[in-house]
């Protein structure tokens, strides 16, 4: 995340604090991979925080190349994912759910095109102003960038949970002024805009909590009645 290790820290405590209260109300066993993003932001925002200090000159018990490929391994891996998963295992509506399955085709190509580069040339990183940018010599191909996209932006676009769709926009719209405003750093910006709308995914779990609650109060009435 761009500015400094404390704000990634505060930034990974807020988004595992979100990623718990959503675990805590899951209720079927398809929402848990949705409750787990925040909680893989919060990680991933956690890795950005040690790599700062790192670059800072502290000691850390582990290797600065460990913490800067661990974010890499996060980014370029399990969000191509772990998105579509997320969002196909909550979605009701068929057609939907098919083309999201399509992109979790893509998103897993995706992965294992981003691990073969990871492995292959472990990524370094910098300081670039206020924000960290990644390198490997290895720049990711136009159409492996495209399929990293569709992959990672499109699924939640794709939900018709009104609160997975804001965090999709929410996301799509961290992409835009992350490329426009902060191209060198990308991915790190655009995952600290990304963290921050986790947020829209507790409210999906209060909704969920809601509507139980309507339907067992529905459910009590007409036994009632």
């Amino acid at each position: 995340m761009c500015f400094s290790a404390a704000a990634s820290f505060a930034t990974s405590a807020a988004t595992l604090a979100v990623g718990i209260a959503s675990l805590l109300r899951v209720k079927r066993g398809r929402e848990v991979a949705l409750a787990i993003v925040p909680l893989a932001f919060g990680a991933q925002q956690a890795a950005e925080g040690f790599l700062w200090l790192s670059l800072g000159g502290s000691q850390l018990p582990v290797s600065t190349a460990l913490v800067t490929n661990v974010f890499a391994v996060f980014a370029l891996v399990l969000w191509p994912v772990l998105s579509p998963i997320a969002t196909v295992l909550v979605e009701p509506n068929r057609r939907r759910r098919l083309a999201i399955m399509a992109l979790l085709a893509i998103g897993s190509a995706v992965a294992v095109y981003g691990l073969r580069g990871i492995s292959a040339a472990p990524y370094t990183a910098c300081a670039v102003g206020h924000s960290l940018s990644y390198d490997n010599g290895h720049p990711y191909l136009n159409f492996a960038m495209a399929a990293y996209i569709a992959s990672t932006c499109l699924p939640p676009l794709l939900s018709s949970h009104r609160t997975v769709l804001t965090f999709g926009l929410l996301v799509a719209a961290g992409l835009i002024v992350s490329t426009f405003m902060y191209f060198a750093a990308l991915f790190s910006v655009w995952c600290f805009f990304a963290a921050a709308g986790s947020v829209a995914i507790l409210r999906f779990f209060y909704a969920r909590q809601r509507e139980s609650a309507v339907q067992t109060a529905a459910s009590g009435l007409q036994r009632t009645l």
